[in-house]
């Protein structure tokens, strides 16, 4: 990953996808319609202890990162809404509501149209159904599950493939 440049990032740029079909034959559809602030948690444990000579030392260690996606609307043609409605439906629970995701960074060509790109599972807890009279509301977190593994996103294609590189 290269960021090159100066100045802020457009918040666009960086865009999430799920992948609705299968682990051998990925459909990667975007998510983030209608909602104004996606941001992954990382929740790490920090603690923090004072000695007898007044030094105090940090540990940081990694928590169990998360994303809240909400409010998010049901759209008839999203097979993301096909597969929250069935996490309902058929009251799913463990490896059934495990998915991939991929956050894209468009600010991070590494060439024409491919972009970096990171994978990781995820397991979605499906927060409620219904809503307002607006329509169907799902809002749902996802809980990432163990390594996130980097790799190239193909725009035109809408394709992922892992780095081969260090």
């Amino acid at each position: 990953m290269s960021f090159t440049g100066n100045g802020k990032i457009p918040r666009k740029l960086l865009m999430h996808f799920v992948n609705v079909g299968t682990e051998s034959e990925p459909e990667w559809e975007r998510y983030g319609k209608g909602i104004e602030e996606l941001t992954r948690e990382m929740n790490n444990n920090v603690e923090s202890k004072t000695d007898i000579t007044g030094e105090t030392d940090v540990e940081v260690t990694k928590g169990n990162q998360t994303s809240s996606v909400s409010p998010f609307k049901a759209r008839k043609e999203s097979k993301l809404f096909q597969k929250l409605y069935k996490i309902y439906t058929d009251d799913l629970e463990l490896d059934d509501v495990v998915m991939e995701f991929l956050d894209v960074f468009i600010s991070d060509e590494i060439s024409e149209g491919v972009y970096s790109a990171i994978k990781q599972k995820g397991a979605i807890d499906l927060k409620s159904f219904g809503g307002p009279t607006s329509g169907i509301e799902m809002p749902f977190d996802i809980n990432f599950l163990g390594e996130k593994e980097k790799g190239n996103f193909t725009a035109s294609t809408k394709t992922y493939a892992k780095s081969t590189g260090v």
